[in-house]
Formats: C-alpha cells, sequence, structure tokens
C-alpha cells in the first residue's frame, strides 16, 4: 500500500488551485467532472492534470469547520484505467476508502482506512492533502491528493500575453517585449523585458491549479468597450496552449485565467530582483557536525519514507532534490524538522548539492 500511494504522489504526476490561501467557490457553484463508468466524481486525476480542486479544497475547510462531507477523487493509471477514493467526514473521523477493482493491472482490491483528520502541505513546488493518524498507511498517514507545479522540471516555459479593449498591449517572455499603450498616440515599450523566475513558478502554478492542460470554456464572443479583452499563450516544453476570453465571463475558468493575467500585468509593470535570494524548504534527513542535509519540497510521507533509507540511497535515483547546508548551528535543529533556509551565493554540485546558510528557520505544519 505504501508503494501504491507513492505511486499515485509521484507518477500520476510525471507530466509535470485556485490559490490555496483565497477566496473558494461553494459546493453549489462547481460543475463535477464526468467520468466514465464512475458515478459522483468529484475530482479527477489524470497524470497531474486536475479538475475539481475547488471540491478538494471545500471538503477540507468543511473539515476544518467539523462540517460532514463526502467527496470522490479519480486517478486515472497511465494504462488509464480510473482508482477511487473515497473520503467521509463526519464527527472528527475520516474514513478513506481506496478502490482499485478498476485497475486491470492492479490486485482489484477495496481498502479502508479510518484517520483522524486531514493535512494540507503546502510547499514552493507543491501541495499535498493527506490523512492522518490513520488505522493504516506510512506512519498513521495517507496520500490522498498531490498537485504538482515545479517549474523547474520543465525544459522550457515562456508566455505571451495580450489584454487590453483590443488587444493592443502585451507582456512576452519569448521574444523579451513588453507593451502598454497609454492612448491613440503614445505607447511605452520595453525591449529585453523578463519577468524574475519566483514570478514564472507563481503563473505556473496558478495555470496548473487552474487544470490549464484540461478542457478549458472561455467566452471572448461579447466585444464591447466596457469589457476588458485576454489572449494568453503559453509555451511549455515542446508544445503551446492558448486561450482568449474576455472579462464579460463570468464563468469558474475565466475567473481563475483572469487572476493569472491579472497577476502578470501587476508583475510586468515592477521592478524585477535581477539576483533574487535563493530560498529552499524542505526535511532535514541528517545532521553532521557541520552540515544539515535537506530534501528539498518532500511532503511528510515522503519524508517519512526516506528517513530511514537515508544511509543506503542512491541520491541520483530519486526524483527529489537533495541539498547538504553549511553554516547552520546543527545544535538548534534535529531530524524530522521542517526548515526555509536562505542561500549565501549559490548552490554548487548536484546529487546532492551544496550550499551556504544565510539564514535558517524551523516551520511548522499547520492544520
Amino acid at each position: 500500500m505504501i508503494l501504491i500511494f507513492l505511486f499515485i504522489l509521484t507518477a500520476c504526476n510525471a507530466n509535470d488551485l485556485i490559490d490555496m490561501d483565497g477566496a473558494h467557490a461553494t459546493s453549489e457553484d462547481i460543475i463535477k467532472p464526468s467520468v466514465k463508468y464512475v458515478k459522483d466524481v468529484d475530482v479527477v486525476n489524470t497524470h497531474g492534470s486536475i479538475k475539481g480542486l475547488e471540491s478538494m479544497q471545500n471538503f477540507y475547510d468543511n473539515l476544518q469547520n467539523g462540517i460532514s462531507s463526502d467527496l470522490r477523487i479519480v486517478h486515472y493509471t497511465i494504462e488509464g484505467d480510473p482508482i477511487v477514493t473515497d473520503l467521509k467526514y463526519k464527527e472528527d473521523t475520516v474514513k478513506v476508502t481506496y478502490d482499485s477493482t478498476r485497475d486491470k493491472f492492479g490486485n482489484g482490491e477495496i481498502k479502508t482506512f479510518t484517520c483522524t483528520d486531514l493535512l494540507e502541505e503546502i510547499n514552493p513546488t507543491n501541495t499535498n492533502y493527506i490523512a492522518t493518524g490513520c488505522s493504516d498507511g506510512l506512519s498513521g498517514m495517507v496520500q490522498i491528493l498531490a498537485i504538482e507545479y515545479d517549474l523547474q522540471r520543465q525544459d522550457l516555459f515562456e508566455i505571451e500575453l495580450k489584454y487590453g479593449k483590443n488587444l493592443e498591449n502585451e507582456v512576452n517572455t519569448k521574444t523579451k517585449e513588453a507593451t502598454e499603450v497609454i492612448n491613440s498616440k503614445e505607447a511605452r515599450s520595453t525591449s529585453d523585458f523578463q519577468l524574475s523566475s519566483k514570478v514564472k513558478q507563481e503563473v505556473y502554478k496558478l495555470l496548473i491549479t487552474a487544470n490549464y492542460l484540461g478542457d478549458i470554456e472561455l467566452n471572448s464572443n461579447c466585444h464591447s468597450e466596457e469589457f476588458k479583452e485576454y489572449y494568453l499563450k503559453v509555451y511549455i516544453n515542446g508544445g503551446e496552449r492558448e486561450f482568449h476570453w474576455s472579462s464579460c465571463d463570468q464563468s469558474s475558468d475565466s475567473a481563475k485565467f483572469t487572476e493569472i493575467a491579472e497577476y502578470i500585468i501587476t508583475q510586468s509593470e515592477m521592478k524585477q530582483d535581477e539576483n533574487p535570494e535563493t530560498v529552499i524548504q524542505g526535511y532535514i534527513l541528517q545532521v553532521n557536525d557541520e552540515t544539515l542535509l535537506i530534501g528539498v519540497d518532500l511532503n511528510i510521507i515522503q519524508y517519512e519514507w526516506l528517513k530511514d533509507e537515508i544511509q543506503n540511497i542512491d541520491f541520483g535515483s530519486y526524483v527529489f532534490d537533495f541539498i547538504s547546508l553549511e553554516g547552520a548551528n546543527t545544535n538548534e535543529f534535529k531530524i524530522g524538522d521542517k526548515v526555509e533556509a536562505i542561500i549565501k551565493g549559490t548552490i554548487t554540485g548536484s546529487t546532492p548539492g551544496r550550499a551556504y546558510v544565510k539564514d535558517i528557520k524551523k516551520i511548522y505544519i499547520t492544520k
């Protein structure tokens, strides 16, 4: 079962939210996805393209407020078979039912866990929902859903955004140009334009959580002086995705894409830090006399899985990043602490990399 849930965590996101801290749609606003042979599905994870994240967030919010709720998640296997995870929350108990009977290449079993809580763990490159205090699972934890948005795992990511009454303004990281029309006779252009890696990471996260690789329904047919037009083209690795919509579109998809566009516009108007500080986050796997070995952006289940294997593992055989940090007061930290560190200079080497700490602090997972 540990391997099964780790498969869901990593393999299903190999192609690699609404804003997790922002407002969320109510259950009445959400149109449920359709899955062949499976009824009443709320969330569908098709190899990292996730539809219905609002339902996942609503279930989590209801649990935090003591409101009884149900949720059904479908993860598709590489072969295209649905694996169903049902969540039922009532009276401080989370019942998790894992059904792989539709998986022609699996063991075809139904397994049930009784848990006490649900954790939302947000990292810079991923967000995870994990049931805790469970009757089974790794250290009493069961992976429910993982959302991966690590931009560094992509070979190419550039954006072209046009906006305005007649799409007269443009932000283009591919051609490194930005144009803002002030009035009919004046325009302001910038060559050698760029957005910082931090901003592009946030844009990529917003696109992933808006399920930009899925079926997006946008309306651009209400041309009027009262509304703003948007055109967004995303260059990702060897492919492209185009979106055209108007601010008159009141759909949930339009709201997400308008948020993305306005974020890009706002950031394009700000001075970009040419040498931003490198910040890493992760769990401490080893504490030596002068160094801390960090598993970067691990979630708590991945940490529990790795901590007992770390002495014997081949770092290069894992998709995780590891960094050996020097310069921290190792007496202040222990294995299992989750930390955030600002790097002085650059990270050198690989598997694991090495870096010197400018500042480091413990961070805590909140439920």
